[in-house]
């Protein structure tokens, strides 16, 4: 489950974590934590979070003193604006009798709870982390049937060596279960360039094939909701523009055994009628500017302990045509190429 703690005083905040994990040892928590309301909204802005923690008495900023009113002012800002991702649950916590009594009616008409704050007694601890064991129950009951929150990237492999791959692409990735679901599916969290946690589900397909790729896409996109679904493999490419080792992301792909077969026993011909799909602008300029990183892909080569090749992988975007089955001939993916996209630079 996921916390934000938004308490300015260091030695405080240090407390109530060091409180909360002596007596959480059973439940799984990410910590993020702030010193002021400014911050707090940032955090509340690109994520969701299962519980907020939050000091009645809070700074809007880092340099300002704290406001008595400051953590019930962020509070309302949070309920009222759309562009904050609302926390499930919210503890006001102060060590101040006055500001309790005078904040307790805002968390009482959200049922809410305010917690009295005092160094010399565990009480306060005792509560908050009664009211977290619930929370990460709740969380574990739905964690088998339903995953609230959106992941940022799904991953679909089709074969074991896949599957093997990535997940030993140092993510600690880690298995889960789904009810009334045979697929396994591996999760992992990872560091983005900015700082912040992303969450990535893996799953593999139990035969090869686009069917089962699509149902397993389906499956993933109903229980998880990802923002991002990616499919890496292997594939055949066009030796004139990629070598082998070179990275193909597909743009536009498409189903090159869509169309019509006509003809008599005599004398046959195929129709195609591809209905090509194209990858979003801000996906195709993020990946143009990751093509462009030589020291990226120069440093991938020189970790990877594997066979390679002798040169670092370049990335290429192009026309990309899959099909229901495995095509190892040069004249058929030539073929595809004059009658359906002369640009083709992979197939699958």
């Amino acid at each position: 489950m996921k916390i934000l703690l938004v308490e300015d005083n260091a030695d405080k905040a240090k407390l109530v974590r060091e409180s909360l994990q002596e007596r959480l040892t059973e439940a799984s928590v990410e910590w993020s934590v702030c010193s002021n309301a400014t911050a707090a909204k940032r955090e509340l802005q690109a994520s969701s979070f299962d519980l907020m923690i939050l000091d009645v008495a809070l700074p809007l900023r880092a340099e300002d003193e704290p406001s008595r009113s400051g953590g019930v002012d962020l509070l309302k800002e949070v309920l009222t604006r759309q562009q904050y991702h609302r926390p499930s649950h919210v503890i006001g916590l102060t060590a101040f009798e006055d500001i309790y009594q005078l904040s307790a009616a805002t968390f009482d008409a959200e049922l809410w709870s305010l917690v009295y704050f005092s160094p010399s007694s565990d009480e306060w601890a005792d509560r908050i982390a009664a009211k977290v064991r619930h929370i990460a129950k709740v969380l574990s009951t739905k964690a088998g049937k339903s995953r609230l929150e959106p992941v940022d990237i799904a991953i679909v492999v089709a074969v074991p060596d896949e599957l093997e791959q990535v997940r030993a692409n140092g993510w600690q990735w880690k298995a889960i279960e789904v009810t009334d679901d045979a697929t396994m599916y591996f999760e992992a969290n990872y560091s983005r360039n900015n700082g912040s946690t992303g969450r990535a589900i893996l799953a593999k397909t139990p035969i090869m094939g686009m069917s089962a790729a699509s149902i397993l896409a389906t499956k993933l996109a109903l229980q998880f909701r990802p923002k991002n679904l990616v499919m890496p493999g292997i594939c055949a490419g066009d030796s004139s523009e990629v070598v082998l080792g070179d990275l193909i992301v597909g743009n536009p792909v498409w189903d090159y055994g869509s169309g019509k077969h006509v003809g008599n026993a005599k004398s046959a011909n195929f129709e195609p009628a591809p209905y090509q799909k194209s990858i979003s602008s801000q996906a195709r300029g993020m990946l143009e500017r990751l093509s462009e990183d030589t020291e990226f892909f120069r440093a991938a080569h020189a970790e990877f302990r594997g066979a390679k090749p002798a040169s670092p992988s370049r990335l290429h975007i192009g026309p990309f045509a899959s099909g229901a089955a495995v095509l190892a001939n040069k004249s058929l993916f030539a073929e595809i190429q004059d009658k359906q996209h002369r640009k083709l630079i992979g197939i699958d």
